[in-house]
């Protein structure tokens, strides 16, 4: 089982019509301009995942980088730990 996943936003949805799309809980709502689904064994692995994406899509411009951790404790409004965060 992979331990970390990683979400992050962009500032140009609508450039890439395929991406984004996913529920965030920090808005509690759909958000096009929200991206998941990408996960890890290891916080290397996932920093490896993050530089790929800003050199990747960068006419998207992602920002706001958030790992979670299946086994951190959960946080307050009882979702997965965020133990990780990079703008």
């Amino acid at each position: 089982m992979k331990r970390y996943f990683l979400e992050f936003d962009v500032r140009h949805p609508e450039l890439s019509p395929g991406i984004g799309g996913c529920y965030d809980h920090l808005k509690g709502d759909y958000s096009k301009s929200h991206v998941g689904g990408y996960c890890a064994n290891s916080l290397k692995t996932i920093r490896q995942y993050i530089r790929k994406i800003r050199s990747s899509l960068t006419d998207l411009e992602p920002f706001g980088f958030r790992v979670y951790d299946y086994d951190a404790p959960d946080e307050a409004d009882g979702h997965v730990g965020q133990i990780y965060f990079e703008e």
